[in-house]
């Protein structure tokens, strides 16, 4: 008896540590990420700093707890947050390769590797270092596929595969040659695919899921009602998140709801979670898009002038130096406006947002906006202030004043959206055409956006030779404002058409 004790002592002593302390780590990495999704983030690091304790070998709390320094650095983009996630990750794929060495088949370990290599995809990526993000991509994809391999039922997994074929998908096709030599390929399509899997049955990964898939379908497919589900519950479900609730706000400004996303915007500001004081800078940004568009244009110079004063990025400070000069030039300060329109260069060029503003800059910093072109400025603003029906009767009207093609067309486009708003789809036609007709070689988006909604409101008259003939035209043109959410706008109709 004494013998076979020590011998089954031997034997459990010898198991792998994953094994015995499995259920203890599930529950354990359920609880914090319960924390950290609620920005509770003493206790979220108290219970994977406990794991580690517990647990030094196993990888799992280094990795989790290399996810909190990802939030952190992402919001903030500061080099010690960096440096801390680099450090958790480290250690976390050094520990998952020891078990790797041993048990080459073991799920848990491939999932966490696979999930630790997809957050430094997204780390390197934002820290500008493309090859490592490459890189990193790569082997997520090949330790992810592994876990499905073995268990396809393993649907945490689903999530980091869903990225990567949809980041894979989005390069366009002129470099995705460059990629395929390395192995690499992916589509949109099957990434949509696998991120829903998870969103619907993922488990540690399910509420990181919902959360992508709010935005995938926000901005590549204009799904605004499914996304808004999604994160209405997940602001249901984390109050204290101001992530969801800083997204879901973007998306009520989207969504032409700009009561819920100031409602939502005031709750963010009054947040006093210094980790995270990008997001609130950028809630600043969203304010004062809010108020830009309800034409209340002095309430919105301040909220700009709070974001420009507190982001750490150049995100976004090409459209708001506009938006800012456009509310000088409005109140009569032209000195102040010339001040701002020459401050646009100062945003992201990877950023359409702040390209556009940066060229409108050049143009309005040489000349003052005519009244009728702050008229259009007002009457577009109450389209996106959801009041359909007074901003097509207010630009009906200014389509009578205007002069300049450039300026007929631009109002055309406006009532073309405005129509289509109000499912009146012939009259929405009629305009997209209108301004399709107009030579405007100044404003080369104009065209294109317009054979783009020449198709929607053939779509919706259920008219598909149009549509693709409209489309195709479209897609003929190239190097103007706003292209990429054009090409996202085609993708997203040809999609629902089928």
């Amino acid at each position: 008896m004494f013998k076979q004790s020590v011998l089954l002592f031997v034997f459990l002593f010898f198991l792998p540590i994953e094994i015995f302390s499995q259920p203890y780590m599930n529950q354990a990495i359920k609880r914090g990420l319960e924390y950290e999704y609620n920005f509770n983030w003493n206790k979220a690091e108290t219970v994977f700093k406990g794991m580690i304790k517990r647990y030094p070998d196993d990888p799992r709390g280094f990795h989790y707890q290399a996810g909190i320094y990802l939030w952190y650095y992402l919001s903030n983009h500061d080099d010690q947050s960096y440096k801390n996630f680099v450090e958790y990750s480290d250690s976390a794929i050094d520990k998952a390769r020891n078990i790797l060495d041993k048990k080459p088949d073991n799920i848990s370990i491939l999932y966490i590797l696979g999930s630790d290599y997809s957050y430094r995809t997204i780390a390197f990526a934002k820290a500008e270092k493309f090859l490592d993000a490459v890189w990193a991509s790569k082997k997520s994809e090949s330790y992810l596929s592994r876990t499905l391999q073995l268990d396809p039922t393993f649907y945490d997994a689903y999530l980091g595969l869903g990225l990567y074929n949809f980041g894979v998908g989005q390069i366009p096709s002129a470099f995705r040659w460059a990629l395929s030599l390395a192995g690499i390929h992916g589509d949109k399509e099957t990434g949509l695919k696998y991120i829903k899997i998870a969103a619907k049955s993922g488990d540690l990964a399910k509420t990181e899921a919902e959360y992508y898939l709010s935005q995938i379908l926000t901005d590549y497919y204009f799904d605004y009602n499914s996304a808004a589900h999604l994160l209405q519950n997940l602001v249901g479900l984390y109050p204290r998140n101001i992530l969801f609730s800083y997204s879901l706000a973007a998306l009520d400004i989207k969504r032409r709801k700009l009561d819920d996303a100031g409602n939502l915007l005031e709750k963010v500001l009054k947040s006093k979670d210094t980790s995270f004081s990008q997001i609130i800078s950028f809630s600043n940004f969203l304010m004062g898009d809010v108020n830009f568009k309800e034409n209340h244009f002095k309430a919105a110079e301040s909220y700009y002038q709070i974001f420009l004063s507190s982001t750490r990025d150049s995100d976004y400070k090409g459209i708001a130096y506009y938006r800012l000069a456009i509310c000088n030039e409005i109140s009569g300060d032209r000195k102040e406006a010339v001040k701002y329109f020459d401050l646009t260069g100062n945003g992201n060029m990877d950023i359409e947002d702040d390209i556009f503003a940066k060229r409108q800059g050049e143009i309005y910093s040489k000349r003052p906006l005519a009244e009728t072109e702050i008229n259009l400025i007002k009457y577009s603003n109450l389209i996106d202030d959801g009041k359909y029906k007074s901003a097509a009767d207010s630009l009906s009207d200014l389509l009578n004043q205007v002069k300049t093609d450039r300026m007929k067309a631009e109002v055309s486009l406006n009532l073309s959206e405005a129509y289509f708003l109000l499912e009146k789809y012939q009259e929405s036609l009629s305009y997209a055409l209108t301004s399709k007709a107009l030579d405007v070689s100044s404003e080369k988006w104009i065209e294109p956006y317009s054979c783009f909604y020449a198709a929607r409101a053939e779509a919706k008259l259920g008219n598909k030779d149009a549509v693709k003939s409209y489309i195709d035209e479209a897609k003929s043109f190239s190097d103007y404002d706003y292209q990429k959410k054009l090409e996202n706008l085609i993708f997203a109709l040809t999609s629902s058409e089928g």
